[in-house]
């Protein structure tokens, strides 16, 4: 069993790798600019999903499941509508939407995903 640490910080890392599944969090960039609505922060966000998949060896197609967690639910059509349009309609992942407060009051949405990595 090998577990597969990336990006090692003094807190977490920014990815870890297990049995061929990559376990990562999507935040907007830094620093959080509080004047986006949750639909721009959300495109910040799939853009650096993106980013990341290909770093890690993978895809929106193999993006198993993710959680999507918002500052306030109300925002919750503006994120699905970025969300649908960046989704492989083929192969669209499993997800959740919760509402839970963020680590920063500026940031709007945040993902936790889980996909699936080439060896």
């Amino acid at each position: 069993m090998t577990i597969q640490h990336i990006g090692i910080g003094p807190r977490a890392s920014e990815a870890v790798i297990h049995n061929g599944v990559a376990h990562f969090a999507v935040t907007p960039e830094r620093p959080y600019d509080g004047g986006l609505d949750a639909g721009e922060q959300t495109r910040q966000l799939l853009a650096r999903l993106d980013a990341k998949l290909e770093k890690f060896g993978s895809s929106k197609s193999k993006v198993i499941f993710v959680t999507i967690v918002l500052a306030d639910m109300a925002s919750n059509a503006a994120v699905n509508h970025e969300w649908d349009q960046w989704i492989d309609p083929n192969a669209p992942p499993s997800r959740a939407c919760i509402s839970a407060a963020l680590a920063s009051p500026a940031m709007k949405v945040e993902f936790i995903v889980q996909a699936a990595v080439d060896a």
